[in-house]
C-alpha cells in the first residue's frame, strides 16, 4: 500500500485542516458552552463548510458531487474532528445517509434529495433507526426474538403507510430536511425480514420532533426523539421493496463504521498534540514534564497508538475503495482498536494536564467529554466484536 497522499488529497486535507483551526476551534469552543442546545447548533460554521464543499465531497460525480473516495473521506473527517467533531459529524452523517438511501432507494427517489442537498449549504439529513427499546439489536439482529428491532410500525391503507411509534437519539432530527425513517411492516418475522424504510420531508402531519437530549459531549450535534402518530406516508416513498430494508443496509456497513473510526482518530489526536504542547511548556521539578520520563513514556505510547489505528483505518478505506477484497472484519476491527485508543489517550491526556485537565477554562475537558461520545456511536465496541467474529 502506497502511504502517500495525492496532490487532490493533499489539498483537501490543508483545506479541512485551516477550516478547523481558524474557524471551527474558536467558535465551537463558545458554542459548547451554551445551555440550550437547540440554540448552539452552529448553523453558520455548517454553511461556511458546505460552501468549502465538506457537504458534497462523497456525493458521485454522477449526480452533481465530488465522488470522493472513501479514503478522502476519512482524512477529511479526521481533520475535520480535529477541530470540532460535532460540526464534522453533520457532514460525515449526511454522507453516511446518502449511501444508505443510494443503496435502497429507485433512481427517481435519490434524484429527490440530491438537488436540494447540493443547493442548500444548510441542508442536514436524519436516519430514524434507534428506539427506546431498540438500539444495538439493529446492528446485531436476534433473528429468533420477534420483539427486538424496530418497534415502530408501518400499517398499509390502501395506498398509503400510516406509521405509529417513536424513534429516539436521532441525529439531527430538529434540523433534516430529509430523514429515513425504518418501520415495521410485518411484525409476523423477525424484523429483518419485516422492516421497510420510508422517505420524510418534514414537516409532516402526524409526526412532531420530541425532547432534545442534554448531552454531556458533542454537545453540539443534537440528537431527539421523533414522534408519530398515524403519519401517513405515500406509497410512493416506501424506499426500494416493502420487508427487504435491512439487505440493503448491510451493503454500506463498513462505510459508516470508518465514519466513526475517523471522528474517533481526529479527536484522539487533538487530544494528543494539546498534551504535547503542554508537556514541552509545564515545569515541575525544575523541568518540563516531557523530560520526566514517566510522562514522556506515556506521550510516545499515546503517539505509538495514534498512529497504528490511523494505518489500520487507511488501509480498510482503500480495501472498500478497491472493492473489499480484504478481510470483511477489517473495518469492524479497526473501529475497535480506534475507539479503545481513543479512550487511552483522552484519559492519558486528563491525567498529564494534572488538576487543570478538569477545568472548564482548559481545552481538554471538552475533548474527553467528546470523546466518550464515541464508545457508541457506530455500534458499541462489543457489537462490533460480535459481528467481526461471524468473519473468523
Amino acid at each position: 500500500m502506497d502511504f502517500s497522499l495525492t496532490e487532490e488529497q493533499r489539498a483537501i486535507r490543508d483545506l479541512a485542516r485551516t477550516f478547523a483551526r481558524d474557524e471551527l476551534i474558536p467558535q465551537c469552543t463558545e458554542l459548547d458552552r451554551l445551555p440550550d442546545g437547540e440554540d448552539s447548533f452552529p448553523w453558520e460554521l455548517v454553511e461556511r463548510g458546505s460552501k468549502l464543499g465538506f457537504n458534497a465531497l462523497a456525493v458521485p460525480e454522477k449526480y452533481g458531487g465530488s465522488g470522493a473516495d472513501v479514503l478522502t473521506q476519512c482524512i477529511v473527517i479526521e481533520e475535520l474532528s480535529a477541530g470540532e467533531p460535532a460540526v464534522s459529524k453533520v457532514y460525515s452523517h449526511n454522507w453516511k445517509a446518502l449511501f444508505g438511501l443510494m443503496a435502497i432507494a429507485t433512481e427517481e427517489q435519490v434524484k429527490r434529495v440530491i438537488p436540494g442537498f447540493l443547493e442548500d449549504p444548510r441542508y442536514c439529513i436524519s436516519i430514524g433507526i434507534t428506539e427506546p427499546n431498540s438500539g444495538s439489536d439493529n446492528s446485531l439482529p436476534y433473528s429468533g426474538t420477534l420483539s427486538a428491532g424496530p418497534g415502530l410500525t408501518a400499517e398499509r391503507k390502501g395506498g398509503d403507510y400510516f406509521l405509529n411509534g417513536t424513534k429516539q437519539f436521532i441525529a439531527m432530527g430538529a434540523q433534516a430536511k430529509f430523514m429515513t425513517i425504518f418501520a415495521r411492516t410485518d411484525k409476523s418475522v423477525p424484523w429483518t425480514e419485516g422492516t421497510s424504510g420510508f422517505m420524510l420531508f418534514p414537516p409532516k402531519e402526524g409526526f412532531e420532533v420530541g425532547r432534545l437530549h442534554d448531552k454531556v459531549g458533542l454537545r453540539l450535534y443534537p440528537q431527539h426523539d421523533l414522534i408519530f402518530n398515524d403519519c401517513r406516508i405515500p406509497e410512493s416513498e416506501l424506499l426500494g421493496v416493502e420487508n427487504e430494508v435491512h439487505a440493503g443496509r448491510r451493503d454500506i456497513t463498513n462505510i459508516g463504521t470508518l465514519e466513526a473510526t475517523s471522528t474517533a482518530l481526529g479527536i484522539a489526536r487533538r487530544a494528543y498534540e494539546l498534551t504535547l504542547d503542554y508537556a514541552k511548556e509545564r515545569v515541575q521539578g525544575g523541568k518540563p514534564i516531557i523530560e520526566h520520563h514517566l510522562i514522556g513514556s506515556l506521550l510516545l505510547e499515546m503517539f505509538t497508538r495514534l498512529e497504528a489505528s490511523r494505518t489500520m483505518m487507511w488501509r480498510s478505506a482503500t480495501s472498500i475503495d478497491n472493492g473489499g477484497s480484504d478481510d470483511p472484519k477489517l473495518a469492524r476491527a479497526t473501529k475497535v482498536m480506534t475507539v479503545n485508543m481513543l479512550n487511552f489517550v483522552t484519559t492519558r491526556a486528563v491525567e498529564i494536564w494534572g488538576g487543570m485537565g478538569v477545568m472548564r477554562e482548559a481545552p481538554i475537558e471538552k475533548i474527553y467529554r467528546d470523546a466518550i461520545q464515541l464508545f457508541h456511536m457506530g455500534n458499541t465496541n462489543q457489537v462490533n466484536m460480535l459481528k467481526a467474529m461471524d468473519d473468523l
